[in-house]
């Protein structure tokens, strides 16, 4: 699947990087063919319509057109009314093959482009309105036509030359894009593959978490079937295994909807003024039953008085207890297990410690992944999901909080909390 979203993505990703360069030349190049021959339009139109006969000095008659635009090398035909060209006193040469072409053209009032063996021109026609009579003189019979036309074979050559750049560019550009829409495509692709791989990391530790106890529970139910007239205190036992499991994989599907509901933001966490010191106290005096049962020792010491930090109470509760509930279940008997809360600047830092098997160098990063449980945990038999951390961290994060574990085989294991504090 990810391989096809990559290739899906790479596809769009290169499709619009490839329509936007598209795009652009084609911006470009209309707008230098549109700037071009529209100020060659202009000229054309301007002189055709402001040609006037004037007298010179020495009485001869000329043509001029009265124009402050910068000057360009222009042509002028004069049509009669029997389509006969009458040449401009200007030019010697009669341009044949032009002439026969924009013959055919004299009702074509607007500029248009002409080709004529590899040269290109540009004109513009209108009815002759009787201001020439120098020209009149030139034919027998009334003029009916003027043209106006000029060489744009130089600017057509620019403009083709545009056209092929814009379309190398585009080329390059594509092969570019498809290069930069790769990499982008899997550098967007960087989380959805860690989610991908988390998520089915996920399905498959949790099938295997379930996947004992549920034995558990139908090996044991099939046990009572066997024997259907006992009593309930005869089979005391499966019922009690039956139950001691239930309970685990209660534990363990709450802790998976805690998570699963802090990784969709949908849990709240109730925050207002608490006093973590009285946390910690009342957590030390409930655990005092448990610590003698394990023949183990808690130390306690809370420095200071009046320890007021924004926190769900139920939540930090929740999360010293998890810390404790493993510092016990690692510590061999006859261990301790020092518990600790004091200020530091703006700061509250409880640290829980212990003289336990601790963790291996190799386990340590991993710990707080969910799911997972070191060797250690598995070697002294307890079962428990490997969620414990995974909710620590969450109620740590939820709180604007810091946590760091250090740890060593058989040299215990310190955790480390730090909560900012109210002034």
């Amino acid at each position: 699947m990810i391989k096809r979203t990559l290739v899906r993505m790479t596809i769009w990703n290169s499709t619009v990087v490839f329509c936007l360069l598209v795009i652009l030349g084609g911006a470009l190049y209309g707008l230098a063919h549109y700037r071009i021959y529209s100020d060659i339009d202009r000229q054309l139109v301007f002189n055709i319509d402001h040609m006037q006969q004037i007298s010179l000095s020495n009485g001869e008659q000329v043509i001029n057109i009265d124009s402050k635009e910068p000057e360009r090398f222009m042509m002028l035909f004069y049509w009669d009314s029997n389509d006969a060209l009458i040449q401009s006193l200007y030019y010697k040469v009669p341009y044949i093959e032009l002439s026969s072409m924009l013959r055919e053209k004299q009702n074509h009032m607007r500029p248009e482009s002409i080709l004529v063996g590899k040269k290109t021109y540009r004109f513009v026609s209108r009815p002759y309105q009787g201001k020439l009579p120098v020209v009149e003189k030139l034919s027998n019979t009334p003029l009916k036509t003027i043209q106006i036309f000029t060489e744009i074979s130089a600017e057509a050559y620019y403009l083709n030359r545009l056209l092929w750049c814009i379309s190398i560019g585009i080329g390059i550009g594509a092969l570019l894009s498809i290069i930069a829409g790769y990499a982008l495509a899997r550098r967007a692709l960087i989380p959805i593959q860690k989610a991908w791989d988390k998520q089915q990391q996920f399905v498959a530790d949790a099938s295997h978490e379930l996947r004992s106890p549920l034995s558990v529970v139908r090996g044991q139910t099939q046990i009572l079937l066997r024997h259907p007239d006992h009593t309930i205190e005869e089979e005391s036992a499966p019922i009690s295994a039956i139950l001691k499991e239930t309970k685990r994989m209660s534990n363990m599907v709450d802790g998976l909807l805690l998570l699963t509901s802090g990784d969709s933001h949908e849990e709240v966490i109730s925050c207002k003024p608490v006093r973590i010191d009285g946390i910690i106290k009342a957590i030390a005096k409930k655990m005092e039953p448990i610590m003698d049962y394990k023949q183990l020792r808690l130390q306690l010491h809370v420095e200071g008085s009046e320890l007021l930090m924004n926190g769900d109470e139920n939540r930090l509760i929740q999360l010293f207890m998890i810390l404790l509930d493993n510092a016990i279940k690692f510590t061999q008997a006859d261990g301790q297990i020092d518990l600790e809360c004091l200020r530091q600047g703006k700061s509250v830092l409880v640290t829980v410690k212990d003289n336990g098997v601790g963790i291996s160098e190799h386990d340590l990063p991993l710990v707080f992944n969910r799911f997972y449980k070191g060797d250690s945990s598995r070697n002294r038999g307890d079962r428990g999901a490997g969620l414990g951390l995974s909710i620590a961290r969450w109620i740590v994060d939820q709180h604007q909080g810091s946590v760091h574990i250090s740890s060593g085989v058989g040299c215990g294991t310190t955790v480390m909390i730090r909560f900012p504090v109210i002034s």
